[in-house]
């Protein structure tokens, strides 16, 4: 009678334990504690708990990875497009410079020469502050039509 009697005590005991009450980590349980987390699936419980835990880390830690990835690769496609806008700006720079260059050394000597020997020395302050795409593009636009109005005048002057 005695053995039935421990025996159902320990069910009882094993169907009033939490799964709280099952963590190894946050205290010292008894041998009926341990039993009862045994039988009724609290170890288990916590288990389960923290392999939960675990595939959700890992799951941040995966979505973490690819918004870098995400990030170091638009990095790299901004960086691409500054260095382009740059080359594109000094290769404009450069022909700036030489039609400036060329229209001083020529042998037109006229009002309009001055005229635009002085745009282009405005336009060569302009495209030291150039800094968008859509500015880079303008002065491109004055450099090409300068050099269309130097050709201009350059015929001119020679059919003289």
């Amino acid at each position: 009678m005695r053995k039935y009697l421990l025996l159902s005590v320990i069910v009882l005991t094993g169907c009033a334990t939490s799964p709280q009450d099952c963590d190894l980590h946050t205290q010292d349980p008894s041998f009926i504690t341990k039993l009862s987390c045994a039988t009724s699936g609290g170890y288990r419980q916590q288990v389960d708990q923290k392999e939960q835990q675990v595939r959700l880390s890992q799951y941040k830690n995966e979505s973490a990875k690819q918004q870098q990835a995400y990030a170091q690769n638009r990095e790299q496609n901004v960086n691409q497009q500054v260095a382009d806008e740059q080359a594109r700006l000094n290769a404009v720079r450069s022909d700036l410079s030489q039609t400036l260059t060329q229209l001083k050394s020529s042998k037109i000597t006229s009002t309009e020469q001055q005229r635009e020997i002085k745009q282009l020395q405005d336009l060569q302050r302009q495209s030291q502050h150039a800094s968008s795409a859509n500015e880079i593009a303008e002065i491109e636009k004055k450099v090409a039509e300068a050099k269309r109005k130097i050709k201009v005048l350059e015929e001119a002057n020679t059919l003289r």
